[in-house]
């Protein structure tokens, strides 16, 4: 690739950078508001590290639109977070004096292109295609070896499709520059244009080659697998099933599985936790690389190339909770499979008669008792006399918390989550470091008998 070449791929790229940050900032700043009202800005700023809004560039945004998908743009689809995930990489090579491609430019830009008409700026994204349409006549006249080349029908009919799609750009008298918005098609033309650059692309696709753009699909359909479960992640096993025709196939998914800096199971961890879905610290991750489809899973891939398997192998039905806050009548308990385990002030609870109607496995001591300190006894009065229980769950293999309808409540603090989970109707399904909270004493949740 020559030193002009290069210049002008980075030119190109860095247009659409820029367009992209016209077009973000105006939608994120609307979307926000909705959402935050007059928080909106010191919501932002705590995604980007206090980054004062005046600073804020492509990249910047890019980030407030990933971080802040599930709580504010899910209207952009997952698909569209993955576009985000893709301009996110591509800006930061970008930033870095990285050496872009031919390829990587003419993606970068139908990616932009993808998310502006996400967001409904049509114009901005139409400004754009001429330039789509000159790189990939300039790729298909580049392309040798596999792929396109490979298949003359499919380098004549590309040529062809392209040809056609410049016609009707010149119909529309489609300009560049600043004039497109103004004089953008519209209408039934700009539907032309548009259906014509899809199948364009359609004959341009092909499976990802490169090691992180693969790797980047094979997390996004894990997220995918994974999003459904967002409120209970019960698994405590994912594998991912890969199909290797051949060695090329192999090489390359091997090279995206583990040739990279930062290890697979760390990678897939990471981006559940951006995405604000809840995992044991306990997720086993894993792969398979077949050359055919395994029998059991024949019908699972459904013309991808893998297919993500979520597992819940049996635990232990043995758990361990340790106090952190207040006094109990012990520092530590051991529960276990079978009934349930009740939680409250006090071991046993009577009636105005006398009559115990209720005894707690987890008690706390009362709020009027000598041994406790007058800040012991304000936690301690926060605890209901019935105000929890903990039930393992025989199907799932794995305890739920539920609340007895205790005056101060319960919930559940969970580490990389910054709003606790509270429980109050529905159960919540604890995972391993999970801290308690009943009404303000607090106890630790740990699987297995801990020492």
């Amino acid at each position: 690739m020559s030193v002009n070449a290069e210049l002008t791929y980075r030119a190109r790229v860095g247009d659409a950078l820029d367009l992209l940050h016209r077009v973000l900032y105006p939608y994120i700043e609307r979307e926000m508001r909705l959402v935050y009202r007059e928080r909106w800005e010191r919501e932002a700023r705590a995604v980007l590290h206090g980054k004062d809004i005046e600073t804020w560039d492509t990249s910047d945004l890019l980030t407030l639109l990933y971080t802040k998908f599930h709580q504010v743009f899910r209207e952009v689809g997952h698909e569209g977070r993955s576009w985000v995930s893709l301009l996110r990489e591509i800006r930061k090579k970008w930033a870095h004096q990285g050496t872009l491609s031919l390829d990587e430019t003419r993606r970068t830009l139908e990616t932009a292109i993808l998310l502006m008409r996400a967001i409904g700026a049509e114009a901005e994204a139409r400004r754009l295609e001429p330039q789509v349409l000159a790189l990939m006549q300039e790729e298909l006249a580049m392309r040798q070896g596999p792929g396109v080349a490979a298949d003359p029908d499919r380098v004549a009919r590309t040529r062809a499709a392209i040809e056609a799609l410049k016609g009707e750009v010149a119909k529309g008298e489609v300009p560049k520059g600043e004039e497109m918005e103004a004089e953008a098609p519209s209408g039934l033309l700009a539907e032309r244009v548009h259906a014509g650059l899809q199948k364009v692309r359609a004959l341009f696709r092909k499976p990802p080659s490169e090691p992180l753009e693969l790797r980047r699909s094979l997390l996004d359909a894990i997220e995918h697998a994974a999003e459904p479960y967002r409120r209970d992640f019960v698994f405590n096993r994912l594998v991912v099933h890969v199909l290797v025709p051949d060695g090329r196939a192999r090489r390359r998914y091997e090279a995206a599985l583990e040739g990279q800096p930062e290890a697979f199971p760390q990678a897939v961890l990471r981006r559940l936790a951006e995405a604000g879905i809840p995992t044991p610290g306990t997720l086993n991750v894993g792969w398979k690389l077949h050359r055919t489809p395994p029998q059991r899973l024949q019908s699972r891939f459904a013309g991808q190339p893998f297919y993500v398997e979520l597992l819940r192998r049996r635990l232990t039905g043995t758990a361990t909770l340790k106090v952190v806050r207040g006094r109990a009548t012990r520092e530590a308990f051991v529960i276990r499979s079978g009934g349930p385990v009740t939680i409250g002030r006090q071991a046993e609870v009577t009636d105005e008669r006398g009559r115990v109607v209720w005894r707690n496995a987890v008690a706390f001591l009362d709020y009027e008792d000598p041994r406790l300190d007058a800040e012991e006894q304000h936690i301690h009065a926060t605890i209901s006399r019935v105000h929890a229980r903990i039930q393992y769950d025989e199907a799932d293999a794995l305890f739920r918390l539920y609340d007895e309808q205790s005056t101060c409540g319960t919930s559940v603090v969970r580490e990389g989550f910054l709003v606790p989970f509270q429980v109050k109707q529905q159960p919540v399904a604890l995972q391993h470091g999970d801290l308690i909270y009943f009404g303000k004493a607090c106890v630790r949740f740990l699987v297995g008998r801990a020492r």
